[in-house]
């Protein structure tokens, strides 16, 4: 069974690929300014990279819980 630390470090770094890859989707380097976003917080080219970000800060924040629960 992983141990609670390397579980939270492991899905720390998951959280920070996840967000880093909805960032690079998301930018647009031409664009002086942001493109418009959708209600859901990402442009529409941009939301599986931003469902998975979303997912991975869902699955560290259950990981503190579970900590949490043990204390």
């Amino acid at each position: 069974m992983e141990a609670l630390s390397t579980k939270r470090e492991r899905l720390r770094r998951e959280l920070q690929e996840a967000y880093g890859a909805w960032l690079r989707t998301s930018e647009d380097p031409d664009s002086p300014s942001p493109r418009p976003v959708d209600v859901s917080g990402c442009a529409e080219e941009a939301q599986a990279e931003w469902f998975a970000y979303l997912a991975a800060k869902e699955r560290l924040v259950q990981t503190y819980a579970e900590q949490a629960a043990l204390a």
